[in-house]
């Protein structure tokens, strides 16, 4: 059987995942496997040389590491725990005497099901197989803790997307004036909200305009207006070409546990319009790159509108400059420090 001291899964490995595995496992100098559902859009980036092999599979059949022709590892970093084949490799190698490394998205929600209920079905159900976790930022730290997870063994840096794909465009007070938003068309992201909240600001001031990129049920409910650009599903490697025409990204979801698109356009420079559910919020936004408003009140929408429209150039340059510093603190690298040291952590507790 092949021998991997290391092992990566990530349900659908998308491209940034991709990424920064590629970054960690160069970092780590070990021998790893990938073990991958098959993305949804194909991942070009994985074939741009990753160091080790990658095993694609069902996500839905309960595999082990003989079925799959591999040695059990000695250290697995496991996300996509819901899914039986994932959680049946990572219950396999923890037999073996594997640590295991979890990787959550969880941010806080302050629902009595979070609060009440999630540390005790965290203790039960997961506390004894995980020895450490990658979270995405500070509100994933805060849920570990709050689930009995020593601070000592978190790391955030779970998302992040490429500083090489997504970059400054031109000087926010020279971009067009206009809203962009990247993302499903759901309930969950108040897509139609926030046209609602839109259209009332522009009637009283017209001249911005909305780009709404992306896919999803309520694509056919979203109102004509010739203010509004709609734009259907962007490849990822074509995506970074969207945000450095924008001023402000927006985004107004309901909920959102981190959301790796906010970190995608502050690496791009914009300004940032984001609803006080998004999980992301604690790590890119602040009063001087970012205007926040309640989830789901559309008058607050409206007045989020009208205070970016009243932003001047001396702001503006702020909001750039704060929202490139912010974002340059995740990405590739940030993931690849979480991992080598836990890495390192775990080995030297297993020796």
């Amino acid at each position: 059987m092949n021998a991997a001291r290391v092992a990566f899964s990530w349900y659908g490995l998308p491209h940034y995942a991709a990424r920064q595995i590629r970054e960690a496992i160069e970092r780590l100098d070990e021998r790893c496997v990938v073990i991958g559902s098959r993305p949804a859009v194909p991942v070009k980036g994985m074939g741009k040389g990753p160091p080790q092999p990658h095993v694609w599979i069902d996500p839905g059949i309960k595999v082990n590491w003989a079925d799959l022709g591999l040695a059990p590892p000695k250290v697995f970093i496991q996300s996509g725990w819901s899914y039986p084949a994932i959680v049946a490799l990572g219950r396999d190698a923890r037999r073996h005497g594997a640590r295991i490394i979890g990787m959550t998205d969880a941010n806080v929600r302050g629902d009595f099901r979070q609060a009440v209920l999630g540390p005790v079905a965290f203790r039960l159900l997961h506390r004894s197989h995980f020895d450490a976790m990658i979270v995405a930022g500070a509100q994933g730290r805060r849920v570990m803790q709050m689930y009995g997870m020593p601070d000592a063994n978190i790391r955030e840096g779970f998302y992040g997307a490429d500083p090489e794909l997504f970059k400054a465009g031109p000087p926010l007070a020279q971009r067009g004036r206009t809203f962009l938003f990247v993302g499903r068309f759901e309930p969950v992201k108040n897509v139609l909200g926030l046209v609602d909240a839109f259209l009332r600001f522009n009637e009283q001031r017209p001249g911005w305009t909305l780009r709404l990129c992306g896919s999803g049920t309520q694509r056919t409910m979203i109102r004509d207006h010739p203010a509004i650009v709609v734009e259907d599903f962007v490849q990822p490697l074509d995506l970074p070409g969207r945000y450095p025409d924008a001023r402000f990204f927006v985004l107004p979801s309901v909920r959102e546990a981190w959301g790796l698109v906010v970190h995608e356009a502050a690496l791009s420079g914009c300004a940032l319009m984001l609803s006080d559910r998004v999980g992301s919020g604690d790590d890119l936004a602040r009063p001087s790159n970012a205007l926040r408003f309640r989830a789901g009140d559309t008058g607050a929408l409206v007045a989020a509108f009208n205070e970016a429209a009243d932003c001047g150039p001396e702001w503006l340059a702020g909001a750039e400059r704060e929202s490139l510093h912010l974002a340059a603190q995740f990405g590739p690298r940030r993931y690849a420090d979480a991992v080598e040291s836990l890495v390192t952590l775990c080995l030297e507790d297993a020796r």
